[in-house]
């Protein structure tokens, strides 16, 4: 084996006993950018609010999809009662054309009666 295989099987087989995951040691720090400490308060600030304003994203959308899943269902509903009410309209017409036959026959059966005249005492 060469110098080099053994030198990159040590450094491995030292890094997995340590514990170290890759992120742990790379970038190393002189890689790194470094801010002066106010502006790395300030950036923890924003990163602070952007999580937040997520979290409030999701909570919105969320009502939004609630929302509209009750629009939906209104809308359904409205649909079936309006359909119950054109069904009712319709029975409504039938029962008064059965009444408007039912008082033709009527008419029909019956005899005119003529008024009894009283006579003269």
């Amino acid at each position: 084996m060469s110098h080099n295989a053994r030198v990159l099987g040590a450094i491995a087989l030292a890094g997995s006993l340590m514990g170290f995951s890759w992120s742990d040691w790379w970038p190393p720090a002189f890689l790194q950018p470094w801010w002066p400490p106010a502006l790395q308060q300030k950036i923890g600030e924003l990163e602070a609010k952007v999580n937040a304003t997520e979290t409030e994203k999701s909570a919105l959308l969320k009502k939004v999809t609630d929302v509209s899943q009750a629009a939906d269902d209104c809308k359904a509903q409205s649909n079936q009662m309006a359909k119950a009410q054109d069904d009712l309209k319709a029975r409504v017409d039938q029962l008064q054309a059965a009444l408007a036959d039912t008082q033709a026959k009527l008419q029909s059966m019956s005899k005119p009666v003529k008024p009894v005249k009283k006579g003269k005492k």
